[in-house]
């Protein structure tokens, strides 16, 4: 398990409230470390794999990874968070670690929970939560995906 974290406490958690795509409007992303709240404005894309995996991407734009949040999760028979990781310019955190993650989908909204190490030493630990809408769901470099999404007429 390999960790990276900007401060090292024991509680965080994550909030995304995101519903636009890459390229259209922007949505707030509710950021809460220890208490603290941070906010950051970013595009949400979703993209599908055809192996099962789905990967969800929250950035202010295309060019700035300084600020962003990535959940890599495979979605075949159930959810399993495979990778897990948000950048802040007040911290940031990451987990290969499905054991210590887990996922929750209701429509389009997605909840990823768990814990994080707190140091890329791996000493102590973080517990995150992470919310997520999918405006809408693409295939990697070809157009959109064809399947509708939930609660689409």
């Amino acid at each position: 398990m390999r960790a990276v974290v900007g401060i090292a406490a024991p509680v965080a958690a994550i909030t995304l409230v995101a519903g636009c795509a890459s390229g259209g409007a922007t949505s707030d992303v509710s950021i809460v470390l220890d208490g603290e709240p941070h906010t950051l404005t970013a595009h949400v894309t979703c993209t599908r794999f055809p192996d099962g995996n789905l990967l969800i991407y929250a950035s202010p734009s295309a060019t700035n990874h300084r600020r962003s949040v990535r959940v890599m999760l495979a979605t075949r028979n159930r959810l399993v968070v495979t990778a897990a990781g948000f950048r802040i310019p007040e911290a940031n955190g990451f987990t290969k670690d499905s054991q210590e993650m887990t996922a929750t989908k209701v429509d389009d909204d997605y909840t990823i929970t768990g814990r994080m190490p707190a140091d890329e030493r791996g000493t102590g630990w973080r517990q995150v939560k992470i919310e997520v809408t999918c405006p809408d769901y693409q295939r990697p470099k070809g157009p959109p995906d064809t399947l509708p999404a939930i609660g689409s007429p």
